[in-house]
């Protein structure tokens, strides 16, 4: 039997030396209960190094809640990764290229929010740092934060500004007339600083410290391609002080006077100030891009710059609101030209729409409007091109957002949320293991969901999370289960599930808490979500009454069914045992119960011995996947009822997020061809409606109930499924081993595609394929692969190891 329930592999620290502490400013540390609210401070360190060598130089950092480093006055990076406290990530950066002989400074300005978000735990306002030199022919130099580093609290923030959302840190308030300029320069003169206030890293409240798990973000500048729009917005006649409510109710009277078209932005004038009406110009990136605000501009002393962060227009208009998007920042100018960016709150938006507000009748001028991007690296993501415009569209859109949603976790959303779902995270960490390969966002994403789990075993919806604003989701910690197994599927057994093991029957436990006299589920606690299926105004699935609800039962029994095949291969005969037998208990119990006859469906609850009218694709597409096999009766009538075109919508539509449960459904009945016209169809949608990425819901702009206009995120990767399906159903590649190193490739050319061609990583390189249909033989398929050295490929009747191999497919 395993030994993972009964012991565990020592944990691998990173180490300070002896005289690194954490600091802050002594004003602010009198005590270490009475914490600051949204503190911005500066940090200075002053050293030398020898003449006579070109130093090397690393430099572990931390900082509760954000900061950003320079090195003898050069931008050199941002951080921290999120993590818990409690294994408080540290980044590491490589700054060899910014040192020089004599004089350096490390510089550094934190931000500490003083409250948790729905990215950060809130401990103490802190700074921790230790540099490494190495120079030939000398002793090595370590510099850590103790009280011999200056600091300075900075003027140039406001800190009463307002909050973005609850998942989120500060509206970026800046002044920079009241910037302290140089004070990232070894020569500036460090006036009315102060000392640092130290206390020692070991009896604080970040317990472990480890090395980041993930590589540094990938940074680029990019420019806006294009002024969208001129306008004007009146002032308003009463405001009421608060930045965010004047802004929301300011947007009301935006006129937007002229569509500037392809407009070149750089060098864009204002036509200078007015009593009565401030300017509007738009800007627009072309796609949905995170990163940090850029702006370069010659202007006047004390005009604001009013930013709102757009995904997309409404009617001309950058829409905020009061519940959970107040993405904005606001620049207050200084005399002359000057470059601003944004330093701690990245957004991620199509457009920008500047509300300039000027301090007299001159006009200012913007030379340039950009951003720096994030996102993690990705060295060879997967490739797809076919001939059919409207498939590749919706490739397109899925892919840039998967892409913007890497971040330093697998993020919901990079504009409203930017938070680690689990749920989310299943599904995105499931397209990785086809498009980057990369497994450690993954990896990273199971240890700190497993992080939040409570005594009883429930784990947090999303982690780190100090926001705290909503319940568990049960149906998250199920996925979070399952998600081991497709993690261990693509990478390997490499230790992560022998070390969570216990975890995993601890979560499962609590769930047993919950089932009836028949080991249903029934009236489980906490958010009953599933799926939001035909929100924001269409039906939802009839989860939320209690009883027994048929989605959460098949979601416990993937989950047991996930246990048995982990405790077979950790050797727990004892648990595989168990899981089995409850796994064909709760089986013939949701056949027998749950299934609505008179429909052909499984109903969505049974709550009071009464099934729900209510029957949906999310429900059902989990039927088929766990219960049932392509030829059973079953199956052909739930399709029928709920995926076949004359079951005329009568279910409830799966949302964007169950898509991928869909894709599994269709794809175990053989019914691929339904799947691609359920992708055209309602992926399809956002391309006409101009969508550079994929939408939460199948709307993204709608009516609420008070006839205001409302809206959705327009960047969701939880709906990126067409990845992940078109390289597994068009290309026909299905991974057979970890890393790829064995694939199936069985390509299906949907009617009127004439070509598709496309590569995966794999562990020994990329892997190509292109199918093709000629005008002279259209019956037949030819199909070319390039197989990395060390992988091998089943196609047809062959087997075909390195390099470029043809295929022909009769029929």
């Amino acid at each position: 039997m395993t030994v993972s329930r009964f012991a565990r592999k020592r944990p691998d620290n990173l180490a300070w030396g002896p005289q690194t502490g954490i600091i802050w400013h002594p004003d602010e540390v009198e005590t270490h209960y009475e914490h600051p609210m949204q503190s911005y401070c500066y940090f200075r360190r002053c050293f030398e190094l020898p003449e006579n060598g070109a130093a090397t130089g690393t430099l572990n950092i931390f900082a509760d809640s954000k900061y950003m480093l320079y090195v003898n006055g050069v931008y050199a990076g941002r951080g921290p990764c999120r993590s818990d406290p409690r294994w408080q990530y540290v980044d590491e950066l490589d700054v060899t290229g910014l040192l020089r002989p004599g004089r350096n400074v490390l510089a550094v300005i934190v931000l500490y929010y003083g409250y948790g978000t729905g990215q950060s735990i809130d401990r103490i306002p802190a700074l921790a740092a230790e540099l490494r030199t190495d120079v030939p022919g000398n002793a090595p130099i370590v510099i850590g934060t103790d009280s011999s580093w200056s600091c300075r609290k900075s003027d140039a923030y406001d800190a009463e500004a307002p909050r973005v959302n609850g998942c989120q840190g500060p509206v970026e308030v800046y002044d920079a007339g009241r910037e302290l300029q140089g004070w990232q320069l070894s020569e500036f003169s460090e006036t009315d600083w102060q000392s640092a206030k130290m206390r020692g890293i070991g009896l604080s409240p970040f317990w472990n410290f480890l090395a980041r798990p993930i590589p540094l973000l990938e940074e680029k500048e990019l420019d806006a391609v294009r002024l969208a729009s001129r306008g004007s917005v009146s002032r308003l006649p009463a405001p009421t002080g608060r930045l965010h409510v004047d802004m929301i109710e300011e947007t009301k009277g935006i006129v937007i006077a002229e569509e500037e078209g392809s407009s070149v932005p750089y060098n864009v004038s204002s036509r200078g100030g007015s009593s009565e009406e401030d300017e509007v110009l738009t800007y627009d990136f072309g796609r949905i891009e995170p990163g940090y605000l850029q702006l370069e501009v010659t202007g006047t002393a004390g005009t604001i710059v009013d930013v709102v962060y757009a995904e997309e227009l409404w009617e001309g208009k950058a829409y905020l609101n009061l519940n959970n998007n107040r993405s904005m920042d606001r620049f207050i100018l200084a005399e002359g030209r000057q470059q601003l960016e944004v330093r701690f709150g990245w957004k991620a938006c199509r457009f920008v729409q500047l509300r300039i507000r000027h301090a007299d009748s001159r006009p200012i001028c913007l030379h340039r409007v950009g951003i720096r991007t994030r996102r993690y690296p990705v060295e060879q993501p997967a490739v797809f091109r076919c001939s059919d415009q409207r498939l590749q569209q919706v490739w397109e859109i899925a892919e840039h957002t998967i892409r913007i949603c890497m971040q330093d976790a697998f993020v919901d959303s990079p504009s409203r949320e930017q938070q680690q779902w689990m749920g989310d995270g299943r599904w995105q960490a499931l397209y990785q293991t086809i498009y980057s390969g990369d497994g450690r966002l993954h990896r990273k994403l199971l240890e700190q969901i497993g992080q939040s789990q409570d005594w009883q075993g429930m784990t947090a919806q999303r982690y780190p999370d100090g926001h705290h604003n909503y319940p568990p989701i049960p149906s998250f910690c199920l996925h979070w289960i399952n998600s081991f197994g497709e993690y261990v599927s693509a990478y390997g057994n490499d230790g992560l599930l022998t070390e969570w093991w216990p975890n995993i029957i601890q979560a499962l436990r609590w769930f047993s808490g919950f089932e009836n006299d028949q080991g249903l589920l029934e009236d489980v606690p906490y958010w009953a979500y599933i799926d939001a299926g035909e929100a924001p105004r269409g039906r939802w699935p009839d989860v939320e009454r209690g009883g027994i609800v048929t989605s959460l039962n098949l979601l416990y029994l993937e989950a047991m069914q996930s246990a048995a095949i982990y405790a077979e291969q950790l050797r727990d005969t004892e648990a595989e045992t168990h899981y089995k037998t409850a796994c064909s208990r709760l089986a013939d119990r949701i056949r027998h119960d749950l299934w609505n006859p008179a429909i052909g469906a499984y109903a969505d609850c049974r709550v009071a011995g009464a099934l729900s009218d209510f029957y949906s694709e999310s429900c059902n597409a989990l039927g088929l996947v766990l219960l049932h096999e392509a030829e059973d009766e079953r199956s052909a009538a739930i399709y029928s009822a709920v995926f076949a075109p004359e079951a005329d919508a009568q279910a409830i539509k799966a949302s964007p997020f169950f898509m991928m449960v869909v894709f599994r459904a269709l794809l175990k009945l053989h019914r691929e061809e339904r799947l691609l016209e359920l992708v055209r169809e309602r992926y399809g949608k956002m391309i006409d409606a101009g969508a550079t990425s994929v939408w939460e819901w199948w709307e993204l702009f709608y009516e609420n109930e008070s006839g205001a206009i409302a809206f959705s995120s327009a960047s969701h990767a939880w709906g990126s499924m067409p990845v992940y399906a078109f390289i597994h159903v068009i290309l026909g590649i299905r991974p057979l081993k970890a890393a790829n190193g064995l694939v199936r490739i069985k390509p299906l050319l949907p009617e009127g595609m004439m070509w598709a061609e496309g590569s995966v990583p794999t562990a020994f390189g990329v892997l190509t394929v292109r199918a093709e249909r000629r005008p002279e033989q259209l019956e037949a398929m030819h199909v070319m692969i390039d197989v990395p050295k060390g992988a091998m490929v089943l196609c047809g009747d062959g087997i075909y190891g390195a390099g470029q191999h043809a295929v022909l497919f009769e029929s």
